[in-house]
């Protein structure tokens, strides 16, 4: 269950990215989401960078589209880049994790979404700095990309696409604003309880994915109403990590498999379209799930009942402001064929309780 990720975990931690780096990669391609720069972070990567050439890309898409992923790794290539550092959300992680991989290859990256190509031999050296408590993108294998002439949005995957390093520093959860703690808080909380559920769980995974809901449960509606508590950051930051270390090795299950082509589709964020889902895939899974729901229950402090957790998050997610469906994002029928034909990945595939195609529909029909 090794993760192969060097972690570094702790507030001020941001100040030990240069001296982790090997010292003969001297030319840097940091990417950065445009808060970065809007908040003086970059100014500060770039002073404790300032031994090294760095070429910044400044601004990454949610659900990266695979052409502004290529204009990254072009870049990285016309720069020279010997090394990738990302500092961000998911999204710049991904968009960052896949240009490491490919910036030393050939072909171009649709050829490797599509499977034409497949990625072999090593990438860059990669570092990740989340700047939420969210993905987990930063201990991970995979970048989830969008190809905008198909509308799917899926994984590129390899073992070589683990960065190097993660800089864990909880005080860069500050700058989030509240509907960006929620939707990333909301989709670390899914990604612990899938985590802990799925059929691909060992005993380790579970351990990570309990210490996970166990800190995300009780701390996110703190932590969004709050971004400057430092003790709930550092809360947050330690539930996403453990989350991460879990769903890396068991997967995730049905929130995942079906958000991803709900929200290529509408362009829903991804957290919140997770969490507009797991209620509905919570009680769903409910008949497998019982043992696994009365322990996560106990685990988030609440009385040790399946059907109490099933509603207890039912609740949090509304006290946080999602939506109990897809209507006012324009879920419509006509839409419900393309979901179900892009919905079968290896999210799906872990869930603990199996969906037909039928299923999903009558699942998306309750959420209209």
């Amino acid at each position: 269950m090794d993760n192969p990720v060097k972690i570094i975990f702790g507030d001020g931690t941001i100040e030990r990215l240069n001296r982790e780096i090997p010292s003969t990669l001297k030319n840097i391609l940091l990417v950065t989401g445009r808060h970065v720069a809007e908040s003086g972070l970059l100014e500060q990567l770039n002073s404790i960078l300032a031994n090294r050439t760095v070429t910044v890309h400044c601004g990454v898409a949610a659900e990266p589209p695979l052409h502004e992923v290529e204009n990254i790794i072009e870049t990285g290539r016309r720069s020279g880049a010997q090394a990738v550092v990302a500092v961000g959300g998911g999204s710049v992680i991904d968009a960052a994790k896949a240009a490491a991989a490919l910036i030393p290859v050939s072909g171009n990256l649709k050829q490797y979404f599509d499977g034409t190509l497949s990625i072999s031999g090593k990438g860059l050296f990669m570092a990740a700095l989340p700047t939420t408590a969210g993905t987990g993108a930063e201990l991970t294998p995979n970048a989830v990309l969008t190809d905008p002439e198909t509308q799917i949005k899926k994984s590129l995957r390899h073992q070589t696409m683990y960065p190097n390093l993660a800089i864990i520093d909880p005080e860069l959860l500050a700058g989030c604003s509240y509907e960006l703690a929620v939707n990333s808080g909301l989709d670390a909380f899914t990604q612990a309880v899938e985590s802990y559920i799925s059929l691909g769980a060992n005993q380790t995974s579970r351990e990570h994915a309990a210490r996970a809901a166990g800190l995300l449960y009780p701390n996110l509606p703190v932590f969004a109403a709050d971004r400057s508590n430092a003790f709930v950051r550092r809360a947050m930051a330690e539930g996403s990590m453990n989350g991460a270390l879990a769903f890396a090795v068991s997967g995730l299950g049905a929130v995942h498999g079906i958000g991803h082509p709900i929200g290529s589709l509408l362009k829903i964020p991804h957290g919140r379209c997770c969490a507009i889902l797991l209620p509905s895939v919570l009680r769903w899974n409910l008949p497998v799930s019982e043992k696994y729901y009365a322990e996560l229950a106990e685990i988030c402090g609440l009385p040790s009942d399946a059907e109490g957790f099933v509603d207890a998050v039912g609740k949090l997610c509304t006290a946080l402001g999602i939506p109990g469906g897809f209507t006012s994002y324009g879920l419509a029928p006509q839409h419900f064929n393309f979901i179900v034909k892009n919905c079968r990945s290896n999210s799906m595939r872990n869930n603990p309780r199996p969906m037909s195609d039928d299923d999903v529909i009558s699942m998306l029909e309750e959420l209209l």
